[in-house]
């Protein structure tokens, strides 16, 4: 280093200092935009943000369920009690910079978990990932993990899985097409994908094809050997660890075969 120029230790200890006082600033400042944007509602920062009729920002699944809630004469602000119409507008500059804020890592308060979760899943998704996709369908059908439910989203992330050869998203995009949710109701392509699914073992589509086969009511026949075969399938698949529809489904589920194949059993004493 040329005369003249050597930093002493307390040269560079302040440098530093200064550089992390700098560091600090900037954190407190993108924590501040960050909090500017968190739902009213929920207290997390939205997942999906729209703009309300009273001008704030909110996650559409949670503003959504407040207006549904509301009589309709008598719709108010969540924030400030005023009268407000329904419309919700895509709040799209917020969503960009929020995503922009956790694609970065800048944000790391609580209430950005389900918009990390969202945001993750979705980069996968978009980058080829099947069981992403499927994520996101089953999120987008159920209105779950801060998304508002939307069943034409959610066929078309199974229907992208099922094109990847995903088990699940075939099951997945059957169970929509059969029933008509989402898209045009194809009972004959629905039916062929819950088949192909679960003959390769899909918990969720053997129990599907043993309850159509126990109603006979949605274009497949009353068939209680066929019923009784697959309930007895979805039971077992969803009793292991490995194979289940996952812990949201998996109760509800067994129970209903157990209900069934027990009401089978008594037919046929």
């Amino acid at each position: 280093m040329a005369p003249g120029k050597r930093k002493t230790v307390a040269g560079v200890s302040a440098e530093l200092s200064a550089a992390e006082e700098t560091s600090k600033r900037r954190k407190s400042v993108i924590d501040a935009v960050a909090k500017e944007f968190i739902c009213p509602i929920s207290l997390e920062l939205p997942v999906e943000p729209v703009t309300a009729e009273d001008g704030r920002v909110y996650n559409r699944a949670d503003i959504q369920k407040h207006i549904d809630n509301a009589d309709d004469d008598n719709l108010r602000s969540p924030v400030t009690g005023a009268p407000m119409g329904p419309t919700l507008v895509p709040a799209v500059q917020v969503q960009n910079t929020l995503h922009a804020l956790i694609e970065g890592g800048a944000v790391e308060d609580d209430s950005a978990e389900r918009l990390k979760q969202f945001t993750a899943t979705k980069k996968k998704a978009e980058d080829g990932d099947p069981e992403a996709m499927c994520d996101l369908g089953d999120w987008y059908y159920a209105g779950c993990n801060g998304l508002h439910q939307d069943y034409k989203q959610a066929y078309v992330w199974c229907s992208r899985a099922a094109a990847l050869n995903s088990v699940r998203g075939m099951a997945d995009k059957g169970i929509l097409l059969y029933t008509g949710q989402g898209v045009g109701k194809d009972e004959v392509e629905g039916g062929v994908l819950l088949g192909v699914a679960a003959g390769r073992d899909n918990a969720l589509a053997c129990y599907n094809l043993g309850v159509e086969y126990y109603d006979g009511d949605s274009g497949l026949p009353k068939n209680h050997t066929l019923a009784k075969y697959w309930l007895t399938k979805a039971l077992e698949l969803n009793q292991d660890d490995e194979k289940n529809t996952g812990v949201d489904l998996r109760d509800i589920i067994i129970e209903i075969c157990e209900r069934k194949l027990g009401e089978l059993a008594e037919s046929e004493s």
